[in-house]
């Protein structure tokens, strides 16, 4: 006797686009190379698995893929540098660090107000002046931080001059701040401050070190454009 007929339907035509369209945003989340290599195939191997009707991604299929998604940014892409990756995810710290500083700006504003008030009233203006035009300027640092990241991440070396431009930007302005008395009237401003400073030169450390200057000429002759 013929075995019964028992491939499982899919979902129906109608259900299938939002389904398909459910699963593409969820693989969004991942690095373009890797979309770029397996989006398709895993799309598909996603449809085809799907139960009949279904509209859209189930809970813990839309989890697994997130998780995926956190694993793939958490690994260097192919033939990238340890290096290069490590100063990208430095990249990713110091934006995170570039918050911490206007936060800590922002909170301790009153206690650096006392002790400058309390030492020498008259700088009380300028120093409040430069702490609020420090903490106003962050949302661009952070910008300026992730498009790094994401150029260096590229290969390019316009990414990398910007880190070395920037880098020194970010340690004069620290030097300049402890000249001026900063680790005196704002110890925990100035001490954030010297951590983004370090933090910026490990990433210059890091882009411009041999194993990464190779892989920089490579995708610069390969017009590279991973991501």
């Amino acid at each position: 006797m013929n075995e019964p007929h028992t491939n499982k339907p899919g979902p129906g035509p109608g259900a299938a686009g939002g389904l398909e369209r459910g699963y593409r945003r969820l693989l969004a989340w991942y690095p373009r190379w890797f979309r770029r290599e397996n989006e398709e195939e895993i799309l598909a191997v996603l449809l085809a698995c799907a139960q009949d009707g279904q509209r859209r991604p189930g809970v813990e299929a839309a989890a697994d893929l997130l998780k995926g998604a956190a694993r793939m940014w958490m690994r260097p892409r192919p033939g990238q540098p340890r290096t290069v990756f490590a100063a990208i995810r430095l990249m990713w710290a110091a934006a995170l660090a570039e918050l911490g500083v206007a936060i800590t700006i922002l909170v301790t504003l009153g206690s650096v107000r006392g002790a400058v008030l309390h030492a020498y009233p008259p700088a009380w203006h300028a120093v409040q002046v430069q702490l609020l035009s420090d903490a106003a300027q962050a949302p661009l640092v952070i910008a300026l931080w992730l498009w790094m990241a994401r150029a260096n991440g590229n290969g390019r070396n316009r990414g990398r001059a910007a880190v070395a431009v920037f880098s020194g930007i970010v340690c004069l302005a620290v030097l300049a701040s402890v000249s001026a008395g900063g680790i005196t009237y704002a110890p925990a401003d100035t001490a954030a401050g010297m951590v983004h400073c370090l933090t910026a030169l490990a990433v210059v450390f890091l882009v411009f070190n041999p194993a990464s200057s190779r892989h920089y000429r490579t995708s610069m002759r390969n017009g590279s454009s991973l991501a």
